[in-house]
């Protein structure tokens, strides 16, 4: 007797199309034709009974009959993608990992590391899906793992902590010395360099050395730590930011720290994962690896050994 289910290829092609409100960019997603997705969309309204979808002149909208089919349909379609995946990765061979990672972070971090990553495991793939600050990982996304900027807090995730609470004043070397910046009370002088999600940042810093706070909040603000550290290397003012992200414009000296001191902030990255991702060999892999380069300064070498990375003993995991 045929199961009450629609077949794989209709599910497929109606989020798709309800993804995209389109049969065009459905088509291009899947790699088939549009005719194709549009027999498979007619084949399961007609095998439900209801139309899933209003054919308008400027595109597609999803009935009310769609939409609620779409949020039903969403959690199982994400559970067989992970049996799959994980079937696919059994015993630690390898496999692909969708992985959300904040642009700055990727950038300036986790890019200059990828070599030593392909070095090391060459039989995982990284694919890198559009970054989303989830806060809740009970509900589908379109990752395996993300890495987040936060405390550590994420509801329905393992998270686990992996750098950036150690944290940087930093600024040009002409504007330090244009302001004579030698100590926290001189930043009076200075442009304060705001990111918009971290809005306490400089009234935190400001109030634990000491400093009159009243002004921590006023100054231009940005949405990404990446523009912070391309506006305070232009001499536009003095930013905030985890260290890890300077480490590269510290050394190259066209980034100075004008206190000399560092200082733990209560944010930092976590690798983030639904509870059923962290069992997929590919995840430990990744999750291993990362762990690692957060711990060694070393991943640029080629050599694999007792670590799996390098001739160091394995750091411990730490949970946050």
């Amino acid at each position: 007797m045929r199961r009450l289910c629609p077949t794989i290829s209709e599910l497929n092609a109606f989020h798709s199309a309800a993804k995209h409100l389109a049969f065009t960019m459905a088509a291009r997603e899947l790699c088939v034709t549009q005719s194709a997705i549009s027999r498979h969309i007619a084949s399961l309204e007609d095998y439900l009974g209801q139309k899933l979808f209003l054919r308008k002149s400027t595109g597609l909208e999803l009935t009310d009959a769609g939409a609620t089919y779409l949020n039903t349909t969403r959690p199982a379609m994400a559970a067989l993608e992970s049996a799959t995946a994980q079937l696919m990765s059994y015993g630690g061979a390898g496999g692909a990992l969708n992985l959300s990672v904040p642009p700055t972070f990727a950038a300036q971090w986790l890019f200059p590391r990828l070599g030593h990553f392909k070095r090391t495991l060459p039989q995982v793939t990284l694919n890198f899906v559009r970054y989303q600050h989830a806060h809740d990982f009970s509900v589908p996304h379109d990752f395996d793992a993300a890495i987040q900027y936060g405390y550590g807090n994420w509801p329905s995730a393992n998270a686990r902590y992996l750098i950036g609470k150690e944290t940087s004043i930093v600024c040009s070397p002409q504007l330090r010395d244009t302001l004579a910046l030698r100590a926290p009370a001189d930043l009076e002088r200075a442009t304060l360099l705001q990111h918009i999600e971290v809005p306490l940042a400089w009234q935190d810093w400001l109030e634990a050395h000491g400093c009159d706070a009243s002004g921590s909040r006023f100054g231009p603000g940005f949405n990404l730590y990446s523009l912070i550290i391309r506006a305070a290397v232009s001499g536009f003012g003095v930013g905030i930011v985890p260290t890890c992200l300077v480490e590269d414009e510290l050394q190259a000296g066209s980034l100075v720290e004008p206190f000399g001191n560092r200082f733990d902030s209560p944010l930092g990255y976590y690798l983030c994962a639904p509870s059923a991702r962290t069992n997929l060999s590919v995840y430990k892999l990744v999750s291993a690896w990362l762990e690692h380069c957060c711990n060694h300064a070393d991943c640029g070498a080629p050599a694999i050994s007792e670590c799996l990375f390098c001739s160091a003993p394995p750091p411990p995991l730490r949970q946050a």
